[in-house]
């Protein structure tokens, strides 16, 4: 049971009753000299349970209790990042922050209006983009720190992978397709934005262009003056929902309203393209790298259970 902080009101006059308790929060974790505040953990799951709606027929109650208990260990081990961040006196700038902004925007051909809008779309707000990058070019710099001499990738682990990716890559393909985006707002259910996109799915299916009515209707900023057009993009390329729902669909045929975190989409997949073999050396670089990456990744959070285990630690 969480335990709360209280604030009992000074008496007005000597003799008059003490007024109740007004709660004011509760705590969630304590982490040494750090708190996570129960308020914390269910602000992030309810934007959570909207992004990510627990599929029909699934138990939401045991969802909630699970993504809160994940979210939980998330926060703690922001705390004790940010513990870390003050002893090893690492700093981002606001200009490092800036200059991936801006690269972002170059990448996805958008302007400050543009970008604003689209995080609007999402509930964030510039302010709140800025922060969650500047945690991430902090995790960057901990990782250049603490965890990056701990990775080692050998030449066996490369050849291995590189064979098993060879034989699954054997008759894959590569999508081609397009897009209308409907986006959900954090916050919301999507309701609305499903009946719109239903709307739109009757007007293809009359006879309307794709590509013009994405141009009308889809809030995808990046795709919606090409048509919805994405370009080519293979496996894990895009979220789940996405790619299950493009891989499976039939070339020239809509398919949709498709939720996924962004909101409701309608998708058109033009066409498929085979995968063409990278040259060997190529392929064992681009392997090299990615299994890296992993290992980075994996190093990371034994780095984080480090720093747990060495904390003080109290969940409530």
């Amino acid at each position: 049971m969480s335990i709360a902080f209280v604030l009992l009101l000074p008496l007005a006059v000597a003799e008059a009753p003490a007024p109740a308790p007004v709660v004011i929060d509760g705590i969630a974790a304590v982490v040494n000299k750090s708190v996570v505040l129960r308020s914390e953990v269910e602000t992030v799951l309810d934007q959570m349970m909207q992004t990510e709606p627990v599929p029909q027929g699934g138990d939401v109650d045991k969802a909630r209790a699970a993504r809160r208990s994940e979210i939980l260990e998330t926060l703690i081990a922001e705390k004790l990042l940010e513990e870390e961040v003050r002893k090893l006196r690492i700093d981002v700038t606001d200009a490092e922050v800036d200059r991936v902004v801006k690269g972002t925007m170059q990448e996805h051909g958008l302007d400050d209006a543009k970008l604003e809008l689209a995080l609007q779309r999402q509930g964030l707000t510039l302010a709140e983009y800025k922060d969650g990058l500047k945690k991430q070019l902090t995790k960057m710099k901990i990782i250049q720190l603490k965890v990056k001499s701990r990775v080692q990738v050998n030449d066996q682990d490369v050849k291995s992978n590189y064979a098993q990716r060879k034989a699954l890559d054997a008759g894959e393909f590569r999508v081609r397709a397009r897009h209308i985006l409907f986006l959900v707002p954090q916050g919301e259910g999507g309701r609305a934005q499903e009946l719109r996109a239903k709307e739109a799915l009757a007007r293809l299916q009359g006879g309307a262009d794709f590509a013009a009515l994405a141009r009308e209707l889809s809030e995808d900023p990046g795709s919606r003056e090409r048509g919805g057009d994405l370009g080519e993009f293979g496996r894990g390329e895009m979220v789940p929902e996405f790619e299950r729902a493009a891989y499976t669909a039939e070339v020239g045929r809509v398919v949709g309203p498709v939720r996924t975190p962004f909101g409701w989409h309608l998708i058109k997949v033009d066409g498929h393209v085979a995968l063409k073999a990278k040259p060997e050396e190529q392929a064992l670089e681009d392997i090299r790298k990615r299994l890296y990456e992993d290992e980075m990744e994996a190093q990371f959070r034994q780095y984080l259970e480090e720093l747990k285990r060495a904390a003080f630690i109290e969940r409530r």
